[in-house]
């Protein structure tokens, strides 16, 4: 059963789509019409994608007062994740939009490799009798062949990635923990060898995805223009810590 529901409405709706892609919009150019398809779940998620900007905006003006949590509480870690949970809700920061962008990339993801998994032919008996059966499907696009892995694409997302995180960081130096720089190079590294293994139909998926955001990112000013920090200021929490009172609101 979940087979058929993962074929029906997944993977079979995917695949019409980005052949439709492929047949129009695309000029029968595989790799634009990933590019299409990729533009097109991200327009889609932009109710996310703003709100993803507007929590990351509100984190980067708590900073401070993030790492005086973390630096009073550091022997009572049960009290510093209640006092981040409290900052967190004060400022109305919400990770449930950004997981659910990285949950539906994700599962884009998973269904182009099954696209592209043994061969395009025998998929595409899938498609809708409104949907035309292409009779050759070109794979070339900016010199790849996305069908196949290219060492150097997957080495060009992990160096990207690499200085997306390095430059996300940069802005909150005081507060980085040991797992923020393991993940800094972890992750572009786990990204180079998956995408390694994998045709470069996935870099072109995630090379899009990255250039959305930071266009979305250079909108940051219009989204969050009436947008306010709600901080503990250090002298409240101090007061907090050392005589038991409750802890204020302030608006900075």
């Amino acid at each position: 059963m979940i087979t058929a529901i993962w074929q029906t409405y997944l993977f079979a709706p995917l695949l019409n789509f980005l052949i439709w892609l492929y047949n129009g919009p695309a000029y029968e150019n595989l790799g634009v019409a990933v590019v299409y398809m990729t533009i097109a779940l991200r327009l889609f998620l932009i109710p996310f994608s703003i709100v993803a900007e507007q929590n990351a905006f509100k984190y980067e003006k708590i900073q401070e007062d993030v790492a005086l949590i973390q630096r009073e509480f550091k022997d009572d870690p049960v009290a510093r994740k209640e006092e981040m949970r409290t900052l967190l809700s004060a400022n109305k920061i919400r990770p449930l939009a950004s997981t659910i962008l990285l949950l539906m990339q994700l599962l884009a993801l998973v269904l182009l490799y099954q696209v592209f998994v043994g061969g395009m032919r025998g998929k595409l008996t899938a498609l809708y009798p409104s949907v035309p059966r292409p009779d050759v499907i070109n794979t070339k696009f900016l010199g790849l062949d996305i069908a196949v892995r290219n060492y150097y694409a997957a080495g060009f997302v992990g160096l990207l990635l690499y200085w997306q995180i390095w430059r996300a960081q940069r802005t909150r130096k005081a507060t980085l923990q040991v797992n923020d720089l393991i993940f800094r190079y972890a992750f572009p590294l786990f990204t180079f060898l998956i995408l390694f293994s994998l045709p470069s139909v996935k870099t072109v998926f995630i090379l899009t995805a990255i250039a959305f955001s930071y266009i979305i990112h250079l909108f940051r000013p219009f989204f969050t223009r009436r947008l306010k920090a709600v901080k503990h200021t250090a002298l409240m929490i101090h007061d907090k810590i050392v005589n038991g009172g409750p802890v204020e609101k302030a608006h900075h």
